[in-house]
C-alpha cells in the first residue's frame, strides 16, 4: 500500500504527495478495528444516553450574519443559589429594545451574572465621612461583607425555560453562590441568567447596542462564535447601557438637614439623589429620558446627599439645605476608575459636592476586585441639587447624573476583520443654568477571548464628562457646582488590542460666570484599567465550553504558508475519514466571503492518519494577507468548515520544528519570527482534543521555547500548534 493519496483538484492548483510511513507502522493494524469499535460505541450512546451526546449546543458549522443582539435576559428570582446548585428559579424575561425574545432550550449556553450585590457602612451620624466604605475622609465606596457582585459563570440548561420564566436546570453544579433580595438593611442583591446565543461563525452584519439595564436585566451582550468571529468593520456598542445616573428634582428646601450630610431620605425636600451602583438603586432615577420614581429608598438609611454609595456617584449636598438654593454638583460614577467629585454650592462656595463612586474596591480590607472573571457595569453619576429648575428636562430633571457603560464580552476562536467594542459612561447633560449638574457616568467592562485577531480590535471604556452649566447666561449670574467625571472602565484580553484602545477618565464639568469659567471645585474622574494577558484560568468558568471542545474528529491540523514566488502551500491531516468525500479550498482576500479555489478527493484507504497539500498559485491577488478554509463534505452531502488560517503575502514561512521527535518526557520548540510576538502553544492529541493551552513570548530570530511535563501523556500521535499573530502553525509531536 502507498503511504501517500493521489488527489484529484480543479485547473486553479496543483496537488503534492507527503510521506507519512513514519506514524503509519503504529496504527494501521489497528485502524479497521478501532474504526468498527467507535461505530458501535456511537450507536449504542446515541440509543441509550443522546443527551450525551450534545451536552452543549455548539454548532460545527455556518456562518450566520449577526445584526441583531440574540440574548434573551431572565432576572433571577430565586432569593439563595449555592455554589454547586444545579437549578436556579426564573422570572419572565427582560422586555424593551435588543432584548430578544428567543426562550433557554435543553442544550443552550447561559451566562450567570451578579449584576448587584455589595454592603455600605452607615456612620451613626449623617456627616461622618466613613459612609460606604468605612474609611475616614473618603465618603463612598463599600466594604468586603457579603460582596458578590460581579460574579459570574457560564452553564449548559439541561431542560426549556419559557419566556414567561421557570425552573432552569444545569448540566453541572455551579461554581459560585447567588442572591437576590430587595432593598432592605443590605442594599439589593440582583443577579441574571442570560441565554447566550452561540454560532460556529459570526459576521457582524450591523452595529449593536446592549440592552439598557432596567435594574432587573439587561446592560450585559454576549457574543459567541465558536470558530470565527468576523467584525466586519462593525461597532458593539453598551455606551449608557449600565447602572444609572441619579434623578434630579428641584426642591424648595428643609430645616434639621446639614449641608455635610452623607445620606438622607429622598422624602426629604433639600439635597440630590445619589446614582445606581453594585449597592443598590436609588428612589429616583434618570432613566430613558425621564425622571422615574421606583417607590423604594433603595439604599440602606436614604438615597440622598453626598456620599458614594459603592461605585456610584454621590447626590450633592446644598449647602444652604433650609432652602436648597446654593447648589452643588453631583459625583461621577466608578468602575476601573474612581469617580471624581461634584463641584461648590453658589454663593457661599461650600464644597459639598457629591462624593465620585469608589472603583472596584474596599478599603479595609484595601483589595481590588475587578478581574477578567468579575466585572461590573459603570457606576450612574449623582444628582446636582436644584431650586430653580432650569434646564431640559425640565422640573430639575436636567440635574440628573448620567448612566455608566454596560458589560461586554466577545468570546471566539478567532477574530478577523477590524471592529469597533465600546461602553462609555453615557454623555450628561449641559442644559442647566442656574442650579447644580449631574456627575458622569463611568466607564463599563469589555472582556475580549480569542486565540488571533485581536490588533483589529478597538476596545473603548472610557468615563464620561461631568455636566457643565451656564448662570452667566441668565442675567450674569454666578457660578454654580458642575458634576464630577465619572472613572475610566475596565478592558481585559488574552492578548494586545487597536492601540487605540482607551479607558480614559472623564473630566470634571465647568460652570461659566462672569468672572470665570472652570471647574469651581468638580473634580476629574480617574482612569480606567487595561489588561492584556489574560488566561484560560482567569476568565469567567466555562467560558470556552464550545470552544474547547473536541475539534472535528476527521481533522487533526490546517495551516497555509508563503513559500515564494506568489506560492502558498495549503496542508492539512485528517483521521477517522469516515464517509468523507472531498475537501473544497477556499480562499478569501479579506477574511470573507470565501471562494472555492480547489477540490481534493478524500481519501479511501483504511490508513489511521492523511496528509494532504493543495498548491495555490496566487495570480492576480493583490491582498497583502490572503484567508483560507476548507469545506469538508461527506458522502450524504453534509458539509463542516475548518478553521480560517492567515497567510501573509511575501512572508516566507517561518519555521518551526520540534526536539527530540519522538519525544519523552520533554521537548524543545525552535520558532523563528523576524519581530517580537507573543501567541499561544497548544498541543492536541490524535482525536483533535486539546490536552494544554500555554501563553508565550518570542523576540526578533531564533528562540527555544521548552515543552515539559509530557511524561504523563499516552503513546501516540500529537500535534503541537503555535498560533501568533494570525499565523497558525502545526507540527506532528511522536510521543514514545
Amino acid at each position: 500500500m502507498k503511504d501517500v493519496y493521489t488527489t484529484t483538484v480543479s485547473p486553479y492548483g496543483t496537488p503534492f504527495k507527503e510521506s507519512i510511513a513514519e506514524v503509519k507502522a503504529m496504527f494501521v493494524n489497528h485502524a479497521f478495528t478501532l474504526r468498527v469499535c467507535m461505530s458501535v460505541i456511537l450507536i449504542i450512546s446515541s440509543l441509550f444516553n443522546p443527551i450525551y451526546l450534545k451536552a452543549q449546543n455548539c454548532p460545527t458549522t455556518g456562518t450566520t450574519v449577526v445584526s441583531v443582539v440574540e440574548n434573551t435576559y431572565y432576572p433571577g428570582t430565586q432569593a439563595s443559589v449555592a455554589a454547586g446548585a444545579t437549578s436556579v428559579t426564573l422570572g419572565p424575561i427582560g422586555s424593551g429594545a435588543n432584548f430578544g425574545n428567543t426562550p433557554i432550550a435543553a442544550g443552550d449556553i447561559v451566562l450567570i451574572i451578579q449584576m448587584q450585590g455589595a454592603q455600605i457602612f452607615i456612620p451613626a451620624s449623617t456627616t461622618l465621612s466613613t459612609y460606604g466604605g468605612n474609611s475616614s475622609g473618603v465618603g463612598a465606596g463599600m466594604t468586603a461583607t457579603n460582596l458578590m457582585a460581579g460574579r459570574m459563570e457560564f452553564a449548559v440548561a439541561s431542560n426549556a425555560v419559557p419566556v414567561g420564566g421557570g425552573t432552569l436546570n444545569l448540566s453541572a453544579g455551579l461554581t459560585y453562590s447567588y442572591a437576590y433580595s430587595a432593598f432592605g438593611t443590605n442594599g439589593q442583591y440582583t443577579y441574571q441568567v442570560i441565554r447566550v446565543s452561540t454560532r460556529y461563525n459570526i459576521q457582524l452584519g450591523a452595529n449593536l447596542s446592549a440592552p439598557i439595564w432596567n435594574g432587573s436585566t439587561g446592560g450585559v451582550l454576549v457574543l459567541s462564535a465558536v470558530n470565527q468571529f468576523d467584525f466586519n468593520g462593525k461597532t458593539i456598542d453598551a455606551t449608557g447601557a449600565g447602572f444609572r445616573g441619579g434623578g434630579g428634582r428641584a426642591l424648595s428646601g428643609q430645616t434639621g438637614l446639614n449641608k455635610n450630610d452623607y445620606y438622607g431620605l429622598s422624602t426629604n425636600a433639600a439635597h440630590a439623589g445619589k446614582g445606581e451602583g453594585v449597592a443598590g438603586t436609588p428612589r429616583y432615577l434618570y432613566y430613558g429620558g425621564a425622571l422615574v420614581n421606583t417607590g423604594v429608598e433603595g439604599y440602606p438609611s436614604g438615597s440622598y446627599a453626598r456620599g458614594g454609595p459603592g461605585n456610584a456617584g454621590g447626590g450633592a449636598s446644598d449647602s444652604d439645605p433650609d432652602n436648597n438654593d446654593q447648589n452643588a454638583g453631583g459625583g461621577g460614577g466608578g468602575n476601573g476608575g474612581a469617580g471624581g467629585n461634584g463641584g461648590n454650592g453658589w454663593y457661599s462656595f461650600g464644597a459639598t459636592g457629591g462624593k465620585g463612586g469608589t472603583a472596584f474596591r474596599t478599603y479595609g480590607p484595601n483589595t481590588f476586585y475587578y478581574s477578567p472573571g468579575r466585572l461590573i457595569m459603570g457606576g450612574g453619576g449623582g444628582a446636582g441639587t436644584s431650586n430653580n429648575a432650569t434646564g431640559t428636562p425640565s422640573g430639575g430633571v436636567a440635574s440628573s447624573g448620567s448612566s455608566g457603560g454596560g458589560i461586554i464580552i466577545i468570546n471566539a476562536n478567532t477574530i478577523i476583520g477590524t471592529g469597533t467594542v465600546k461602553s462609555n459612561g453615557a454623555a450628561a447633560n449641559a442644559t442647566v443654568t442656574i442650579d447644580g449638574s449631574g456627575g458622569g457616568g463611568a466607564g463599563g467592562s469589555i472582556l475580549i477571548y480569542a486565540v488571533s485577531g485581536h490588533a483589529g480590535v478597538t476596545a473603548i471604556a472610557n468615563g464620561a464628562d461631568g455636566a457643565s452649566n451656564d448662570p452667566n447666561s441668565v442675567g450674569g449670574a454666578t457660578q454654580h457646582g458642575p458634576g464630577g467625571g465619572g472613572g475610566g472602565g475596565v478592558i481585559y484580553s488574552n492578548a494586545a488590542l487597536n492601540a487605540a484602545s482607551t479607558v480614559t477618565k472623564g473630566m470634571s464639568g465647568l460652570s461659566i460666570g462672569p468672572l470665570a469659567t472652570d471647574n469651581y471645585g468638580a473634580a476629574n474622574g480617574f482612569d480606567g484599567i487595561i489588561g492584556t494577558t489574560a488566561t484560560l484560568a482567569s476568565i469567567p468558568p466555562k467560558m470556552q465550553i464550545c470552544q474547547s471542545i473536541v475539534l472535528p474528529v476527521s481533522v487533526l491540523s490546517f495551516n497555509a504558508n508563503y513559500t515564494a514566488a506568489n506560492t502558498v502551500d495549503v496542508k492539512w491531516t485528517t483521521t477517522h475519514e469516515i464517509d468523507a468525500d472531498y475537501y473544497e479550498v477556499q480562499r478569501s482576500v479579506n477574511g470573507a466571503p470565501f471562494e472555492p479555489i480547489g477540490r481534493v478527493d478524500a481519501s479511501q484507504s483504511s490508513d489511521p492518519i492523511h496528509a494532504y497539500i493543495f498548491n495555490d498559485q496566487l495570480y492576480n491577488v493583490s491582498s497583502g494577507t490572503v484567508y483560507y478554509q476548507l469545506r469538508i463534505v461527506d458522502k450524504d452531502g453534509k458539509f463542516d468548515f475548518s478553521k480560517v488560517v492567515a497567510v501573509k503575502i511575501g512572508e516566507p514561512e517561518k519555521a518551526i520544528s520540534v526536539y527530540p521527535n519522538p519525544v519523552d518526557n520533554h521537548a524543545t520548540l525552535n520558532l523563528y519570527t523576524d519581530k517580537p510576538v507573543t501567541g499561544v502553544i497548544r498541543l492536541f492529541d490524535n482525536a483533535g482534543k486539546q490536552i494544554f493551552n500555554r501563553p508565550f513570548s518570542a523576540g526578533s530570530g531564533s528562540n527555544s521555547i521548552s515543552i515539559d511535563q509530557l511524561g504523563n501523556l499516552a503513546r501516540g500521535i500529537y500535534i503541537i500548534q503555535v498560533v501568533y499573530d494570525n499565523n497558525l502553525f502545526n507540527q506532528k509531536l511522536i510521543k514514545k
